[in-house]
């Protein structure tokens, strides 16, 4: 799918406030609102656009750990084993690497007990994982998204 400029700004835009209405979005880009519902529509059904979200600060939220966790997988069970990860409500994001570990995973808990539990109890449960490497921060110095415009 091309992106034009209109497009960019849309989603420029909408990056920096998701919840701006059309009629705004048409104000600021100076193109009818008709144009800019039209546009939101290709760029969700494109894929463009994932979905619409708050961005949730998880320390007021509750949540006092953010980890990264790197992982070491049978190569053969690499597929099962991230279908499985990709389904456990603590991981925010999750991906196949390359480099020193076969998987990275961020996750989100609340505690170091609940730390534990999801590495002894879900993650020691999947098979095919031979061992895993956890960081935990300490303090978040930038809260992002995939800014790509």
């Amino acid at each position: 799918m091309e992106l034009d400029a209109i497009d960019r700004a849309i989603l420029r835009l909408l990056q920096e406030d998701g919840r701006m209405s059309y009629s705004e979005l048409s104000r600021r880009l100076k193109v009818p609102e008709s144009t800019v519902r039209a546009r939101v529509k290709r760029l969700v059904d494109g894929g463009i656009i994932r979905k619409f979200a708050a961005l949730i600060n998880p320390f007021k939220a509750g949540y006092s750990i953010i980890a990264f966790i790197a992982i070491d997988i049978e190569p053969s069970k690499v597929k099962d084993a991230v279908d499985k990860l990709s389904n456990l409500p603590e991981v925010d994001v999750l991906g196949i690497a390359t480099g020193a570990h076969d998987v990275l995973m961020q996750v989100t808990v609340r505690d170091l007990q609940e730390l534990e539990n999801f590495l002894l109890e879900k993650l020691g449960k999947i098979e095919g994982i031979k061992s895993t490497e956890t960081s935990i921060l300490t303090s978040v110095k930038k809260w992002g998204y995939a800014r790509v415009f």
